[in-house]
């Protein structure tokens, strides 16, 4: 892997030189909020480029909300900039479920090739982040094309894949070669923010996610405590990076076929013809999406699709976090 340094200025002006041949999105700040945001020469040096994770996941960029799925798939050269390690970490799953065996998503699959992915260390976090919790770094070490690092004047680049080696050969006067002390400035910055997130949930005391959920599958506790606030919104799955399920519906005029994001905490998610529903309660759905998550994926493709990433805390209306629930269920394993 290759590495280098950029100075915070000469960063900018690699981005600016980017914007008029790619759609270039980055994490605009308002007012505390990262939201992603196309950028252009008026604002592209109001990025932020490191800080914490935004609230929309990066799913969007390649499995979007709603889109048109019987033409023929299409995508323009795209470059994401400033997504995290919890947000890399999401792609694992997107990836199983629409890439590779047994057929390829076509739409997934054009976005996800004409996209470069340049990420970024988080030297900060939000209350509701709690990836160490979930054995994953605020740092990423994988699964992008450029990695960003902050450091004294500007930033330790990694550079990991024959694409972002192209992009930068074109504009290397904006590099040099990092200085010792700088790379072992990354490692204490590392160091820091890993520790200060371990801090924020140093009150959590449960370990082995799947094992708690599948042992206390059958308790009251979902319908008595756990979902109990649930007021089907919705929102902590449509801000799941790891949530992928979709619903197929053909226009009324001209024949098409879209495809909506679709979520399993609807009442009518699994009811099917003539009124049966095996997800039938709040609770029921609840529990469903924390199997998801923490079992079924775990026992079949050997990780979680949980990634500590906290924004299903950050939206719910009823105030439910996830990792209040597992302290709670891991309470009653003993009783179960």
């Amino acid at each position: 892997m290759l590495t280098y340094f950029v100075t915070e200025t000469n960063w900018l002006n690699f981005i600016s030189s980017l914007v008029s041949q790619y759609r270039v999105f980055g994490l605009i700040d308002y007012e505390g909020e990262l939201k992603w945001r196309r950028l252009n020469e008026a604002n592209s040096h109001s990025i932020t480029i490191t800080k914490y994770r935004s609230i929309q996941p990066i799913k969007k960029f390649f499995f979007p909300v709603k889109e048109e799925v019987t033409a023929e798939p299409s995508a323009q050269k795209t470059i994401l900039i400033g997504c995290k390690n919890c947000d890399l970490n999401h792609l694992k799953t997107t990836d199983s479920m629409f890439v590779g065996s047994p057929v390829s998503d076509p739409y997934y699959l054009k976005r996800r090739e004409n996209t470069i992915i340049i990420s970024s260390d988080c030297d900060d976090f939000r209350k509701t982040c709690f990836c160490t919790s979930m054995d994953e770094d605020p740092f990423p070490s994988k699964g992008f094309d450029i990695n960003l690092s902050p450091t004294r004047g500007g930033f330790i680049v990694e550079i990991a894949t024959k694409t972002a080696e192209q992009l930068i050969s074109v504009r290397k006067h904006y590099f040099q070669d990092p200085q010792p002390i700088l790379l072992q400035e990354r490692e204490k910055m590392r160091k820091r923010i890993t520790e200060l997130v371990k801090n924020n949930n140093s009150e959590l005391n449960w370990t082995d996610p799947q094992r708690i959920v599948s042992s206390t599958y059958n308790s009251k506790a979902w319908d008595d405590d756990i979902a109990s606030t649930c007021v089907e919104c919705d929102a902590c799955r449509f801000v799941c990076g790891t949530c992928y399920c979709f619903i197929l519906s053909e226009t009324k005029d001209i024949w098409s076929r879209i495809r909506t994001w679709d979520s399993c905490q609807s009442a009518g998610y699994a009811r099917v013809a003539g009124g049966g529903n095996p997800k039938n309660t709040r609770a029921k759905r609840l529990k469903n999406f924390y199997a998801c998550k923490l079992v079924y994926r775990k026992e079949n493709f050997g990780f979680y699709a949980c990634t500590g990433c906290g924004r299903c805390i950050e939206v719910c209306q009823g105030k439910i976090d996830i990792r209040q629930s597992l302290a709670k269920l891991k309470k009653l394993e003993k009783n179960v």
